[in-house]
This record gives structure tokens, C-alpha cells and sequence, in this order.
């Protein structure tokens, strides 16, 4: 998995856009300068959990969710991702990744 401080700064990016807030905006929302706002987006820095939950609830999300990125890591890096966990996979999980792989597929 790529960075979990650069991951974390795009979701945070992503959300912030999404409700179409400006870094300045955010920042005033969450009592921090704006350019703590701009070091969490370009992964330079990481908030401390009571400034977590703070983003959470500026950005109407559960904090949780703040941490759910992995779309946003690159093909490569999903691909290699998946290639160590079907690895880990005894015979019986492998077939039942497969076939929720194979249904997804044909679904789409």
C-alpha cells in the first residue's frame, strides 16, 4: 500500500473539494491554519486523532471513513496489492475469490 500519510492527504483532498470547500475554508472549520490543511494533503504531515475527528465531522463523515482510500493508490500499486493476498489464500478461498471475481466481471 502507498503512503498512508499521502492516501490520507487525497481523501482529505477529495472530501474537501467534494463539499467544495477551499483549504482556508477547511481550516477555519477545523480551528488550524491553512497550511497545516495544505502539509495534510501533500502527505508532509499527519493529524493528531482529536483533529481527525474534527475533519470528520467538518466533512460529514465518520472518522473511519477519512481511512478508506484504497481506490485512490495507483493501478500498479492495487495490482501488486491483490497478487499478496491471493497468495496468502488456502485452495478453498482462492475458488471463492475467483468466483466473486468472475461474477463481478461478468456483471459490470
Amino acid at each position: 500500500m502507498g503512503n498512508i500519510k499521502i492516501l490520507f492527504g487525497k481523501k482529505i483532498k477529495e472530501l474537501r473539494r467534494k463539499h467544495n470547500l477551499t483549504q482556508a475554508n477547511l481550516a477555519e472549520l477545523v480551528n488550524v491554519d491553512n497550511k497545516h490543511i495544505s502539509c495534510i494533503e501533500s502527505g508532509k504531515s499527519f493529524p493528531s486523532a482529536d483533529l481527525i475527528e474534527r475533519l470528520a465531522q467538518a466533512l460529514k463523515v465518520e472518522p473511519k471513513d477519512l481511512f478508506e482510500f484504497y481506490y485512490l493508490q495507483d493501478e500498479k500499486e492495487l495490482k501488486d496489492d491483490i497478487v499478496k493476498i491471493l497468495a496468502m489464500l488456502n485452495k478453498y478461498e482462492l475458488s471463492l475469490a475467483h468466483k466473486y471475481i468472475r461474477t463481478f466481471l461478468l456483471n459490470s
